[in-house]
């Protein structure tokens, strides 16, 4: 599977402590993701799925001490604080 493919059924992957995922939810599910953070948000949409869809969220997830946390885009959403519950939910039971 390729990193920004969607994820569509594909069981839980693990992120490791000090990784960093760039990541799209929709539709309560993780459904694309990368760790080439070198792109930015804006270009990981545009590779992923031409343009974010309505109701979509982007951002990124990093693990630290097992600690796992997603944060909004700040090209986005002008803020890069934690993304809300429901989001930090999603994030975690794919990648927890």
């Amino acid at each position: 599977m390729k990193p920004t493919e969607p994820l569509g059924t594909q069981e839980k992957m693990v992120i490791g402590d000090g990784l960093y995922f760039l990541l799209i939810v929709q539709d309560g599910k993780v459904t694309h993701f990368t760790p080439n953070v070198s792109l930015s948000h804006a270009d990981f949409v545009k590779r992923s799925v031409g343009r974010l869809p309505a109701g979509a969220w982007v951002g990124s997830a990093t693990k630290n001490d097992g600690y796992l946390t997603a944060i909004n885009s700040y090209t986005f959403y002008q803020n890069q604080l934690p993304a809300s519950p429901e989001i930090q939910k999603i994030v975690h039971d794919k990648f927890c």
